[in-house]
């Protein structure tokens, strides 16, 4: 497995409140992290390199090839959960970071079968045989009116409050964290990203760039159409081929 990643804080915001990071393991199975701040740019920079860090130190520590995948959920699920109660208790001891919190998007992928848990509106997407299809569904507001009927997908793609998150990791003392299980074929990619991304570049850009680029400046070129479609937020992307 290959796996590649790279983060940019775009053309407006003055500083990036996103975290990355991605490893892999001696058995040749890899992990990967996207982490998105909120807060203010101090407690959202705070809180997703808290998160980020906490986690992947926690899935780096405890992971053996000899791991089922209820074995891959336990650990990400308790990783996930102690870095909320870590983020959450930080927030109270320092009154300048109340609220703070980030979104996460993580996975390992091992063998066939990629691993993935979620908080907030940072996606997993995963491109097979010339498609793409989005494995997570945000935990936002207008995903809740879209999934009420209130609004339709095209007002859902350019609604004004698309960035108003309902769960967040570190906001609350207790987190409820969505996890699935994917069947991966050779050659599958699985994307994980920031809303900076999914925000700006359409599913089919996305699939149209990567037909069209070297796997290794994959997510530079999709953090550079980001950008020329308007790059209003931190833009971070991890690639994951199989």
């Amino acid at each position: 497995m290959i796996v590649v990643g790279n983060s940019d804080i775009g053309k407006v915001r003055e500083a990036n409140e996103d975290a990355f990071c991605f490893g892999k393991y001696d058995d040749g199975s890899v992990w990967a992290i996207v982490c998105d701040g909120m807060g203010g740019a101090s407690g959202g920079r705070l809180a997703s390199s808290i998160a980020a860090d906490m986690v992947s130190r926690k899935i780096e520590k405890s992971y053996n090839r000899s791991m089922s995948g209820v074995s891959v959920e336990n650990m990400l699920l308790s990783a996930i959960t102690t870095a909320n109660v870590t983020v959450f208790d930080r927030s109270l001891v320092d009154g300048s970071l109340k609220g703070m919190g980030t979104t996460i998007v993580a996975c390992v992928v091992k063998g066939s079968t990629a691993c993935i848990a979620h908080v907030g509106d940072s996606r997993a997407y995963i491109i097979s045989e010339n498609s793409i299809r989005q494995l997570t569904k945000d935990h936002s507001l207008v995903q809740e009116m879209l999934d009420k009927g209130q609004i339709t997908k095209e007002q859902f793609d350019n609604h004004p409050i698309k960035n108003i998150i309902t769960r967040a990791l570190g906001v609350d003392e207790e987190i409820e964290i969505d996890f699935d299980y994917i069947d991966v074929s050779e050659n599958d990619v699985i994307l994980l990203c920031s809303d900076g991304l999914s925000g700006f570049v359409r599913p089919e850009q996305i699939l149209e760039i990567y037909n069209s680029s070297e796997f290794d400046v994959f997510c530079d070129e999709l953090i550079a159409a980001a950008n020329e479609n308007g790059g209003r937020d931190n833009i971070t992307v991890v690639a994951v081929k199989c």
